[in-house]
């Protein structure tokens, strides 16, 4: 009875339990997922308040509600960076170590999401928006230089742990790194623009050209890790 009866509901423990872990990575790539896609829409949507904005239409308004708007698409960006380093370090390590154990539930997107949400507000409250407005256009263009190479990481971690075919692999790296320079390009670009708004010259001007810039640098790279994820997803 000992060795026999007494064994079997650990070894239908130990059974489950891939599976479990399956599902709870699954779930977090799914989480990460919609983050991703998510961030892509809502900066696609700060890109359009901007266009109306460089066309003369309550300019100073919607300039002030596209930098809330971004703000959460780098909050959602940062979300879901967060989910997939999750899914891979769980993937990886087989769950014996989480996320919040390594301090990396933060990101830079997260925390300028929070800061330009902030900034746009109290610009939204007529409190100096022509030095607020172009500090939360500094702010988005530094996390996005920051945060560039973190999809590249991530993306050849989850590559060399699965295993994936060495032309597979480079194809997908060199996309990556594609995109991750045009976010560093985009990024220093906001950052100048900013910084130019901010002693005085069209602050109102190129504070919108830096989030159209920065609104369709999001939608076309999160358009594109969106259906890397998705591809993933179906297998």
């Amino acid at each position: 009875m000992a060795n026999g009866t007494a064994t079997l509901p650990e070894r239908e423990v130990h059974e489950r339990h891939p599976l479990e872990e399956e599902e709870h990575i699954r779930r977090r790539e799914e989480v990460a997922f919609g983050g991703t896609a998510t961030s892509g829409l809502i900066a696609a949507g700060a890109a359009i308040l901007a266009i109306i904005g460089l066309a003369g239409i309550y300019s100073g308004f919607l300039l002030t509600v596209s930098a809330i708007v971004l703000g959460f698409s780098f909050l959602f960006e940062g979300g879901a960076i967060v989910a997939r380093r999750s899914a891979l370090l769980q993937e990886t390590t087989e769950g014996r170590v989480q996320l919040a154990e390594l301090g990396a539930g933060m990101t830079g997107e997260t925390l300028a999401g929070l800061g330009g949400i902030v900034l746009g507000i109290l610009s939204l409250a007529g409190i100096v928006p022509a030095i607020l407005l172009p500090c939360a256009i500094i702010l988005f263009g530094a996390a996005m230089v920051i945060g560039s190479g973190a999809n590249v990481r991530i993306n050849d971690l989850a590559m060399a742990y699965r295993q994936e075919h060495p032309a597979a692999r480079h194809l997908a790296r060199e996309a990556v790194i594609g995109t991750a320079g045009l976010q560093s390009l985009v990024g220093l670009g906001a950052i100048t623009l900013g910084i130019i708004g901010l002693v005085g010259i069209v602050p109102l001007v190129l504070s919108l050209v830096a989030i159209l810039g920065i609104g369709v640098t999001f939608l076309l790279s999160n358009a594109a890790i969106a259906s890397r994820m998705m591809m993933i997803l179906r297998r």
